[in-house]
């Protein structure tokens, strides 16, 4: 049944869809209104990283990144890079570790978005998301920060309540669920949001 269609089965399975979407949102610690569906954690990181460019887009043009980002998140900042865009891309150290002062160098000004990854999906190392956060905030910087939480979605205790993400992806197929599901929060932050595709 289509969700959005008015016969019995589309309003049988737009119930569906809606308590679906309310367990998720409850493991991940978000109000039900805030998460969206997406296709996969590319089409959440996109979403993420196109939406903050847009929002931010009179702040200014500069994002801070991670050297070892997905390529979810790495190729859409190499398209803004193409669109005039500057990219801060912070190398790990030699543990594979980022650190919240790392960002704290890069910040400008103008920078609109910060995108880190809480879990490396290649080393598992955890980056301090929360604490970059904070940082931000103390800072009074208008970036909106995005993490990929693909690989540490009910595996690493977080809540995006707590840890101050204004955007959160996650992906099922980490968890045993199908391929072709993934979600976005999207925090009160994010304003006048329009959809990717």
């Amino acid at each position: 049944g289509n969700p959005s269609s008015q016969y019995p089965m589309g309003v049988e399975m737009k119930k569906a869809v809606e308590g679906w979407r309310a367990v998720i949102a409850g493991a991940l610690g978000c109000p039900a209104e805030r998460l969206y569906f997406t296709s996969c954690g590319t089409e959440s990181d996109n979403w993420a990283i196109r939406l903050a460019a847009h929002q931010n887009r009179r702040v200014g043009k500069h994002i801070i990144t991670t050297a070892v980002e997905h390529s979810a998140v790495l190729e859409p900042c190499r398209q803004l890079e193409q669109e005039g865009y500057t990219v801060t891309y912070l190398a790990p150290d030699r543990q594979g570790n980022i650190t919240a002062q790392q960002v704290a160098d890069a910040l400008r000004e103008d920078t609109a978005l910060v995108s880190v990854m809480l879990v490396n999906n290649e080393t598992g190392c955890v980056f301090p998301v929360a604490e970059i956060a904070r940082l931000l905030r103390e800072h009074g910087s208008k970036a909106l920060l995005h993490t990929d939480a693909v690989q540490a979605f009910l595996k690493l205790p977080f809540r995006a309540d707590t840890l101050g993400a204004d955007l959160i992806s996650v992906s099922g197929h980490k968890l045993n669920a199908p391929k072709g599901v993934g979600a976005l929060y999207i925090g009160p932050r994010c304003r006048a949001v329009r959809p990717l595709l």
